[in-house]
């Protein structure tokens, strides 16, 4: 078979840009980071990539569910952890009174009746809390839980989230679970405050005596509550570091497929800037002179 010069020069010019091509796709790599830019770079890792991007984006959506569900019983806890305060204020005052209903005036009696309704307003207003705009002790609900006579207005279903793939959680307590419900045996926390106030102030030792029992029951229901928000709140914290944990791995996952080795790739960009180097050199002297040449 005869090689003529246009073969030669055809072939060289195709190895000349093959070496140019895989020098500039070495450069392409080290400059994006990415060892696959393209599909046809690895077809195995970029199946295998496109799988771990997809768990990622499941755990993501798993990581903003556990979020929400941390920031709302995290509101929660705050607000009952206050109350508890309050609830303990509001015992001292009581166990005052009673010990000195015979010798108080009716003006320290006024004093500690005041001071146990300003317990009663601070704890109203823990009750109508919010997280991001809802209300947190109202149920579903929309609106405060409840009104400035203590009347509740939410509802009694659960703000759920999903934690797991296959879990949810209830994430919130309704006002009935803290405060009681009006109307119904000793009534809800606020009722019991308000005639625990009128009672001292009266100075009725009976009343109050069977008021305070009624307190330690409504100081149970709120530590209750305050016992299953923290138990919650532990949950979560456990579920947030297996999150975290599995997005680690996955991260290190995508990154082993998707990543470029710089070391090794600088050595093989040399290694390939000096073939190309080598070939336009090899091709300089096998190109045939052309009569441009002699015309310059």
């Amino acid at each position: 078979m005869r090689v003529t010069n246009s073969m030669m020069l055809r072939s060289t010019m195709r190895d000349v840009g093959q070496s140019l091509s895989r020098l500039q796709d070495t450069q392409s790599k080290i400059t994006s980071g990415k060892a696959i830019t393209r599909g046809s770079d690895d077809p195995t890792g970029t199946a295998s990539a496109m799988s771990i991007r997809q768990d990622l984006r499941r755990l993501e959506q798993r990581s903003r569910s556990v979020d929400d569900a941390q920031g709302w019983v995290g509101a929660a806890d705050t607000q009952l952890t206050g109350m508890m305060n309050r609830l303990t204020r509001a015992k001292e005052l009581v166990v005052s009174a009673g010990n000195g209903v015979t010798n108080l005036t009716p003006a320290a009696r006024q004093a500690i009746a005041a001071e146990l309704r300003s317990v009663r307003g601070d704890l109203l207003i823990a009750g109508n809390a919010t997280y991001a705009g809802r209300p947190l002790f109202a149920g579903t609900a929309a609106g405060p839980a409840y009104d400035s006579t203590g009347a509740y207005l939410g509802n009694d279903d659960a703000v759920v989230r999903d934690v797991t793939v296959s879990t949810s959680m209830t994430v919130n307590v309704t006002g009935t679970e803290v405060f009681g419900t009006s109307g119904t045996g000793a009534g809800s926390l606020f009722e019991v405050l308000d005639r625990m106030a009128t009672a001292i102030a009266n100075g009725d030792s009976s009343a109050m005596a069977a008021e305070h029992t009624n307190l330690d029951a409504a100081t149970a229901r709120v530590r209750s509550a305050a016992s299953s928000i923290g138990t919650k709140t532990a949950a979560l914290i456990d579920l947030r570091s297996r999150i975290d944990d599995d997005m680690s791995a996955l991260t290190s996952r995508l990154s082993e497929v998707e990543d470029v080795d710089i070391v090794e790739s600088l050595v093989r960009a040399k290694a390939e800037e000096t073939s190309y180097q080598a070939a336009v050199q090899a091709a300089a002297r096998l190109i045939p002179v052309s009569l441009l040449d002699y015309l310059r």
